[in-house]
């Protein structure tokens, strides 16, 4: 992937606001079986020691998970976790009824027979809505360890994370939280390298040497008064056929997907930054506030005022 492209990447998981909290370190023996709900959050578990069977909501068939093994769920499906299939389900959330939500506590569950030791945790974005990464992300990503171990940029984390969740050191919990953060990334990282060169949509857009070109220069400068021609002519390309391959890829055309990342930059700074309104509405593009909350409350579906009290509250 090009330099360009990397960078238009950044711009893209910066944007989602990403936080991540450790719910537990668990310790389970067979028989046992955790259920998750969906919800919004993206979980996650780390085999650490023994195996598991994952079953998806809305999927026939379990995965099989190995020591070493980690799996994320973009989306936060709901989804169980057991020594066996078919096992009598309990809510993680009921085993954790009573447990500090900012301390990791280690759970034991289950019927003393083999062990299962694992990692839980969740990433939650504060900028779901209309993220282009996240919309392409499966259902769940599977990384499998390495001969019974997680692959080494994993073990390196979850050490370092272990660490810390013993420590009772100022700040813990922060770093706890910044880890995990990392986490997710890595993730990202491993499932990016493993999508084929110039896959269709959005990632395949970025790796097109013409209009990831136009893609770099509507995320570097959100704020340009672009027009279809002037990226036509980034892109070295004239203004139709420009127009059809920025859609074909991208599945939505220029001005649109411009709009869509402004209110992206625009939520990051009512959500991170002291400025008015005008302010944010100057930075995104808009020479009058009006214009702006207008365009905000359509792609988000509250006005800017309100969706900064939301975030604040």
């Amino acid at each position: 992937m090009h330099e360009l492209a990397i960078d238009v990447l950044t711009d893209v998981l910066d944007s989602l606001g990403l936080t991540g909290r450790l719910f537990c370190r668990s310790v389970l023996s067979a028989p046992w079986c955790l259920a998750l709900p969906g919800d919004d959050a993206a979980h996650f578990h780390v085999i650490e020691r023994g195996n598991a069977w994952l079953h998806i909501e809305g999927k026939k068939t379990p995965l099989a998970l190995c020591s070493g093994d980690l799996v994320v769920f973009p989306h936060g499906a709901a989804h169980q976790l057991s020594d066996t299939p078919g096992r009598p389900p309990v809510p993680l959330e009921q085993l954790l009824q009573g447990k500090s939500e900012q301390r990791c506590k280690l759970l034991r569950h289950g019927g003393g027979g083999t062990e299962t030791s694992m990692v839980c945790g969740s990433f939650v974005f504060r900028q779901r809505q209309s993220n282009p990464l996240l919309s392409l992300l499966p259902s769940v990503i599977h990384v499998r360890g390495e001969g019974g171990r997680p692959p080494e940029w994993l073990d390196a984390t979850l050490r370092v994370l272990a660490s810390e969740v013993r420590s009772a050191s100022p700040g813990r919990e922060t770093i706890v939280a910044r880890l995990i953060d990392i986490l997710f990334v890595q993730v990202l990282r491993v499932w990016l390298a493993e999508q084929p060169p110039r896959a269709g949509g959005w990632l395949g857009a970025l790796s097109d040497p013409r209009i990831g070109v136009a893609l770099a220069a509507m995320h570097e400068r959100p704020g340009h008064r672009w027009t279809v021609s002037e990226l036509a002519k980034r892109a070295h390309l004239s203004r139709s056929p420009f127009a059809a391959r920025f859609t074909a890829l991208v599945g939505e055309p220029p001005l649109a997907y411009l709009t869509r990342w402004r209110m992206q930059v625009a939520s990051d700074l009512l959500h991170r930054e002291s400025l008015s309104i005008g302010e944010v509405a100057a930075r995104v593009g808009y020479e009058s506030e009006p214009a702006f909350s207008k365009a905000f409350k359509r792609a988000t579906g509250v006005a800017p005022g309100a969706f900064r009290r939301q975030r604040a509250a």
